[in-house]
């Protein structure tokens, strides 16, 4: 966020005012990940009086501060709202801002354990952040997210101070066009959370662009698994269609080879895309990576050279955070 003090912060007379200000300046301390905007020469003539052991500290944050374009806007002033009632800009006293600062960016994640990996090994920058409390992820719980999205649409400041993270499901490249909506006879959970999302702020919340985290997990990390069903997947047969590959339960997960007379909606989602390979891909694509498949994400090594259009697609991601935070 950023933090900007209105003039009148620092003229105040009342003991009471003065009181939050040195207790919310003192937050800002320990919340670096805020951008602080103020008038330099009122803003240090008030720490010198009321705060003295932190006046360089706020000479330096005040000159160093990079504001993040997209970032919230919290302006603080002793005449502002005792709480966030309505969408951003804020503007707040210092006690109703505070609650905010010291509030971390809550995180929320289909699985806490395999999605945080995912993350981490796809944003360097995503382990210090969470280190320094700036983010906090949470388990969605799968199907429950959608409940939790809900909750989040009831609640302004809980919009601003959550973020969501959630695969698409889909089973084809089509199906990530606008418009598109389940066949009847087959979910999509993916579907129902970007639903859902339309009622939280548009950059609070991520739909991967391939199926699941699985789909990201790269060939050198799969070969340790099955070098078979890896060379296969990534071959120029398939291409981009390993993007919507059922890692965990392969082809007869999704009711393709063999056919499985409960699941001919699904099958037909891949448009007939699988079943037209020939019979050795089809054989070596059938049973997937197996249920535990992300926990490979443990596995990546550091600085891994990831294709370009991962690489796009999290550093969206990684800003998209760091205006959240």
């Amino acid at each position: 966020m950023i933090v900007d003090f209105d003039d009148t912060c620092w003229s105040q007379q009342d003991e009471s005012w003065n009181r939050s200000l040195l207790e919310f300046l003192v937050l800002l301390v320990m919340h670096e990940q805020h951008a602080v905007r103020a008038e330099p020469d009122s803003m240090i003539a008030w720490c010198s009086v009321h705060l003295r052991m932190h006046v360089e500290y706020f000479k330096i944050r005040l000159a160093s501060s990079q504001a993040r374009a997209n970032a919230i806007v919290l302006r603080v002033l002793p005449s502002g709202d005792s709480g966030a009632t309505a969408p951003p800009p804020w503007a707040l006293t210092a006690t109703a801002a505070g609650a905010l600062v010291k509030r971390p960016l809550r995180l929320v994640l289909e699985n806490g354990n395999s999605d945080r990996a995912f993350v981490e090994s796809t944003i360097p920058s995503f382990t210090q952040w969470c280190d320094r409390e700036w983010i906090d992820p949470d388990h969605g719980g799968g199907s429950e997210m959608q409940k939790d999205i809900s909750e989040t649409a009831m609640n302004v400041a809980a919009q601003w101070r959550t973020f969501y993270l959630f695969d698409s499901d889909r089973l084809h490249h089509s199906e990530l066009a606008s418009g598109w909506t389940p066949p009847n006879g087959d979910g999509c959970q993916g579907y129902k959370f970007e639903r859902s999302c339309e009622a939280l702020p548009r950059s609070r919340w991520h739909m991967l662009r391939r199926r699941s985290i699985e789909n990201y997990l790269p060939p050198s990390v799969l070969s340790s698994v099955n070098v078979t069903t890896a060379t296969v997947l990534f071959s120029s047969e398939v291409g981009q269609m390993a993007h919507f590959y059922n890692f965990k339960r392969g082809l007869a997960g999704d009711g393709v080879m063999p056919s499985d007379p409960k699941k001919v909606v699904r099958a037909g989602r891949s448009q007939g895309f699988w079943s037209q390979l020939s019979p050795p891909a089809v054989a070596a694509l059938s049973q997937g990576f197996g249920e535990k498949i992300s926990e490979k994400f443990n596995n990546v090594p550091v600085n891994h050279p990831w294709p370009n259009d991962v690489l796009l697609e999290m550093d969206a991601l990684m800003g998209a955070l760091q205006d959240a935070i």
